[in-house]
């Protein structure tokens, strides 16, 4: 039994989550010697805030006036996956391990933008809310590398293959790099 922390790329099918971290707890069982299974949560929330002044279409003409807006991404994703290690001998330092499973993602995006007049008159008000739920099919690799008896230093690498038609990618990556602490032996 084990339990993990990574810092790591978000599951999401969307492109404008590439290049941010996000922390991910893991905890596991080893089912044989070479054999363990493992369930995370992770959670990424991104804000964005844009404010505009300029000359805008309303009433029927181009009216000076400032439009501002604010963006909020959350995703909460669960994986569960097998972890198989290709390194024969557990008393090694480093092991290689052959990872795959299922992972959840919840994605939710809510926009809000106002214009107003030079009046401060709203002259336009929008609010938008999306979510999704995700189900993604599972490859990759990780690695082990033992710090002490019973501490590793982890970095896994995954491929996520989305199984439901969606307007973006089919295919997305994912990596973590972090640490685990097993109770117990191994």
């Amino acid at each position: 039994m084990g339990l993990g922390t990574a810092v790591g790329s978000p599951q999401s099918p969307v492109a404008f989550y590439e290049n941010t971290l996000s922390p991910l707890l893991t905890v596991g069982a080893q089912l044989q010697p070479r054999l363990a299974v493992q369930a995370g949560a992770q959670y990424h929330q991104r804000k964005d805030s844009y404010f505009h002044p300029g000359l805008f279409y309303f009433n029927g003409g181009l009216h000076q006036g400032i439009s501002s807006s604010t963006n909020q991404q959350r995703i909460v994703a669960i994986p569960v996956l097998v972890r198989y290690a290709l390194t024969r001998r557990p008393e090694q330092r480093v092991q290689i391990d052959a990872l795959g499973g299922f992972t959840l993602a919840r994605f939710t995006y809510q926009s809000k933008s106002t214009t107003v007049d030079g009046l401060q008159n709203v002259v336009y008000n929008n609010n938008y809310d999306y979510a999704s739920n995700n189900f993604y099919f599972n490859l990759g690799s990780g690695l082990r590398c033992r710090l002490g008896n019973d501490l590793d230093l982890t970095g896994d690498l995954m491929l996520n293959f989305l199984l439901a038609r969606h307007l973006y990618s089919y295919i997305s990556s994912t990596a973590a790099l972090g640490l685990r602490y097993r109770f117990g032996r191994s």
